[in-house]
């Protein structure tokens, strides 16, 4: 049976309130699964099976702590290594909830813990063992990663955010489709309106659109994702990429998964 490979990242905007601490939307999370589970599914019975590698953004369980502690810049002058130790056990505790919810949803992933496979040098993440997300593809299994603190060869440790992470992935294992779930319907543009679709051009005309997030935000807010996620397609390691919220009953989350569809915003 033929595969495509699938990445989906739940976003800490849709799965958390950002600006509150400890904040999680269990039933987002249990209905974006269920919408997954029903994509497998369709595409297994069509006879074509996708390999999926599941992400979930840090939300508030751990911009506020990053941004509180300046974790990007590493060990602090003060707090030294606290901040890892926080955000450490403030993200195994978020995911630890997330995976319940993806199983009420019909998805039992497992996670592949960044900060046991990731490494960074200058805050950019230099070094990813895949070899247990290859090793849970090829047994039809679904790997989790999610945006957590690394360690850094220059300050210590660092935060790598999903996209970071996926980046690095992506180098190895190209993926056909890449599809974020957003508290957004995509990208909006000044009158709060979807914008369809997104090139490299289209990024230089919403310059002024684009900023960072409302909420404690360390890794770049909407800017650097539709940056990265232009930058996949552009490199062949993503076959196409989309922004979007998850429509009540999932169904256009099912049909990004699949290929067929899904609104929000397209890039490439």
């Amino acid at each position: 049976m033929s595969a495509a490979r699938v990445f989906v990242k739940l976003g800490g905007s849709f799965i958390t309130d950002k600006s509150v601490r400890g904040s999680l939307n269990g039933a987002r999370i249990a209905a974006a699964a269920n919408a997954i589970r029903k994509a497998l599914d369709r595409s297994a019975r069509s006879g074509r099976r996708i390999q999926l590698v599941l992400g979930h953004g840090a939300g508030s369980y751990g911009h506020i702590l990053a941004k509180r502690y300046g974790a990007v810049a590493g060990k602090h002058p003060e707090h030294g290594w606290r901040a890892l130790y926080e955000i450490r056990e403030s993200m195994a505790e978020m995911n630890l909830l997330f995976l319940r919810h993806c199983n009420k949803g019909g998805l039992f992933p497992v996670t592949v813990s960044p900060f046991a496979v990731a490494e960074a040098k200058g805050g950019s993440v230099r070094r990813l063992d895949i070899h247990n997300i290859q090793a849970l593809l090829e047994q039809g299994q679904i790997p989790v990663l999610h945006g957590d603190v690394v360690l850094d060869s220059e300050r210590g440790f660092t935060i790598a955010s999903t996209e970071a992470l996926l980046e690095a992935l992506s180098r190895r294992l190209p993926f056909d489709r890449v599809v974020m779930v957003s508290d957004t319907d995509g990208v909006l543009d000044h009158e709060g309106r979807t914008i369809p679709r997104i090139d490299r051009d289209g990024l230089r005309r919403l310059a002024g659109v684009l900023g960072g997030s409302g909420a404690p935000d360390v890794t770049g807010g909407m800017r650097k994702k539709v940056e990265k996620l232009l930058s996949f397609v552009r490199h062949g390691r993503a076959g196409s990429a989309r922004i979007l919220r998850c429509s009540p009953g999932g169904r256009n989350l099912t049909e990004a998964v699949l290929g067929t569809g899904g609104g929000g915003t397209l890039f490439g």
